[in-house]
């Protein structure tokens, strides 16, 4: 029997499209990129920021400097950075409501503070939520907070204990596949979700 769900978060409950973040990177570095590949240095540069051991202005002036001159703006790098970020569909937040009633619900998801910087002056300013984080969820899990970085198992080993929840109780949705079997080699039940789809639909056909 299910008691507790785990959200992913870009992909699932925000929307994302991670190529328009290549494209705007693309421009200022004069280097094609396509999704899912990213140069191996800038590879490098995200896996540390987000596991929280690059901060932010290191991250940015890393960017910076692998662009040629004239160098763009801190400003334009975290624009470009966060070109990705599409938005909330506003039916989710009334899903999340009648989530709460009837699971624990929580969110665990590879990210940074340049996006949840963002994710939150979206949701006051777009749809007037100053509460996100203890709302919707009874505990956030963010990559650069926990130090570690979806599939790694720590992850979620980490978050069933510190929510003192069973594995076989709890769902884990995700738009990674890799994401996705991590979870569920350890005992987890698991929704390998399509962005595609409608997530609040998804759960009304499987009955959750």
């Amino acid at each position: 029997m299910i008691k507790n769900i785990i959200f992913d978060f870009g992909g699932v409950l925000l929307d994302i499209d991670f190529q328009r973040t290549y494209d705007a990177l693309s421009v200022w570095t004069k280097n094609e990129m396509v999704y899912p590949e990213l140069p191996e240095n800038i590879k490098k540069w995200v896996f540390e920021f987000e596991t929280g051991k690059m901060n932010t202005e290191t991250f940015i002036w890393n960017v910076q400097h692998l662009c040629p001159d004239p160098k763009p703006k801190g400003f334009d790098i975290v624009q470009a950075w966060n070109a990705m970020l599409i938005g909330w569909d506003p039916r989710k937040f009334v899903f999340l409501d009648q989530l709460r009633k009837k699971y624990k619900v929580y969110l665990l998801s590879n990210t940074n503070t340049l996006h949840i910087e963002w994710v939150m002056r979206d949701l006051k300013t777009k749809h007037g939520i100053h509460d996100f984080e203890t709302r919707f969820f009874d505990k956030t899990y963010y990559s650069f907070e926990m130090g570690k970085h979806k599939p790694d198992p720590d992850m979620y080993t980490q978050v069933l204990k510190d929510a003192g929840i069973k594995a076989e109780e709890s769902i884990f949705i995700d738009d990674s596949m890799v994401n996705i079997q991590a979870a569920a080699a350890l005992g987890i039940h698991v929704y390998h979700h399509n962005p595609k789809k409608d997530l609040i639909e998804v759960f009304a056909k499987h009955g959750w």
